[in-house]
């Protein structure tokens, strides 16, 4: 009786167990994606010594999606995920959910990334518009000040920090000044106060016509390049 009752259990075992590694590799499901971009930040500047430890971006085009996903720098004893930054252009093996990232490293285990779209630290226009996407989500409901006119366009600078509900942000308009022939840029900042009014012109010296004055909020980061969503880029003049 003991031994038909052992074997009972020791049967049970084995298609549990069976059971929940079949749930798991169904769970862990890989795709193939494309390294499209990788980039390093320190908010430190690497002036920290010792203490420095910098932050590594990815981004992967998987499908029709762009994730990004970032790493802090491993310490000495582990992995070192800096690594990966030399994928650029190459296909990896990629699962994601809504908060994470794992991508099969260059010993096959797998390298586990946040999802973060905190910073833009991409040089390319299209990767920068994937991250502004995820910040204007915060500005949805933000009251335009009374002092901003209807056709200045908002420009996200950054994810909403603790305790507020958006972040660092500003204004800008442009029209063609046709007296003086450039174009003329008017900037205000989050409280809605016009704090620049500046003459810009393009890379090719052209005066940009009123029509194409688009300003694209998706690739615009700085008030001093302000970018047109004819893929023209305004520059200060200085």
């Amino acid at each position: 009786m003991k031994t038909k009752t052992l074997r009972y259990w020791t049967l049970a075992t084995v298609v549990f167990l069976l059971a929940c590694s079949s749930i798991q590799a169904g769970e862990h499901k890989y795709q193939h994606g494309v390294m499209i971009d990788t980039a390093e930040y320190d908010w430190c500047h690497h002036d920290c010594a010792s203490f420095d430890r910098p932050t590594f971006f990815f981004c992967v085009q998987v499908a029709d999606q762009v994730l990004i996903g970032s790493r802090k720098a491993d310490w000495r004893w582990m992995y070192d995920s800096s690594q990966m930054l030399s994928f650029k252009g190459k296909q990896v093996s990629i699962r994601f959910d809504d908060d994470s990232i794992w991508i099969i490293r260059t010993d096959s285990k797998e390298m586990h990334l946040s999802s973060d779209y905190s910073q833009d630290v991409f040089e390319r226009p299209e990767y920068t518009a994937e991250v502004h996407r995820r910040w204007l989500r915060q500005f949805e409901a933000l009251n335009r000040p009374a002092t901003v006119p209807p056709e200045a366009v908002l420009i996200p600078q950054g994810a909403h920090p603790l305790f507020k509900s958006q972040g660092p942000h500003f204004w800008v308009k442009c029209s063609v000044d046709t007296q003086a022939n450039w174009d003329l840029c008017e900037i205000w900042n989050e409280k809605g106060i016009k704090y620049k009014e500046v003459k810009c012109v393009s890379s090719s010296d052209k005066l940009v016509p009123a029509a194409d004055l688009l300003v694209d909020q998706l690739t615009t980061k700085v008030d001093y390049e302000i970018h047109l969503k004819n893929g023209t880029v305004l520059k200060v003049l200085r």
